[in-house]
């Protein structure tokens, strides 16, 4: 059985808006921790851009989330 890979820029930039969102954050407070824009967070949410890994982990820990959660 062939087990198809989802993981897309759109998905990682949604689960990242959903994980700022739970926690009451706004795009800028986002930007602001990680040193970028607002838009900068708002290309990662919408797929347009992907963050690199050290931006990835950040938000990751910055959250207290796992990788695994942004590729669901």
């Amino acid at each position: 059985m062939k087990h198809e890979n989802n993981i897309t820029a759109e998905n990682i930039g949604g689960n990242i808006r959903r994980l700022r969102m739970e926690h009451g954050e706004t795009q800028e407070q986002l930007g602001e921790f990680l040193g970028y824009g607002a838009t900068t967070i708002a290309n990662y949410e919408s797929g347009y851009r992907l963050p690199d890994l050290l931006t990835f982990l950040q938000i990751a820990f910055h959250y207290d989330a796992t990788l695994e959660e942004f590729v669901k």
